[in-house]
């Protein structure tokens, strides 16, 4: 027979309560988030060969913040595939589109917001961080070259 102890429960409450917690993490995915990933994963290219196998941080920063699931996918193909502009060239570092379409609930709106600046002179480094969602995980991160 096992004998339950005073120390044993407070163990197992411990546990309970630790996992009770991380499972209502704020840091996890919400509902619009996990859909996100599924518009993505497997249906949208990453790069220019055509992957569509993301890895799961990727996914998950693309699709952070969102309360629209398809936008952020349909951002990023825009950028990636549809001649999005950023100075020199319309061929874009998946990093930065990324970085751009982070957690967007509009992409039409995040891509007319980078045009804009870019039309306007503004550097295109510069252009993605001010058209980037507030509270983007890359908002203070840096930017890769796009050469």
């Amino acid at each position: 027979m096992v004998a339950i102890n005073q120390k044993t429960v407070l163990k197992s409450i411990s546990i309970l309560g630790f996992l009770t917690a991380f499972h209502m993490s704020p840091a996890m995915a919400n509902e619009h988030e996990v859909d996100c990933a599924k518009h993505i994963q497997d249906k949208v290219a990453w790069d220019s060969s055509g992957h569509t196998k993301w890895e799961t941080n990727n996914i998950t920063k693309l699709c952070n913040g969102t309360t629209v699931a398809k936008e952020p996918g349909e951002c990023f193909d825009k950028v990636m595939n549809g001649h999005v502009k950023w100075g020199e060239g319309d061929k874009w570092e998946w990093e930065n589109a990324l970085r751009l379409c982070s957690g967007t609930n509009d992409s039409d709106q995040t891509i007319s917001c980078f045009q804009k600046l870019i039309h306007a002179s503004t550097p295109w480094n510069e252009a993605i961080l001010q058209c980037q969602v507030k509270g983007s995980k890359f908002k203070s991160s840096n930017y890769v070259d796009m050469q």
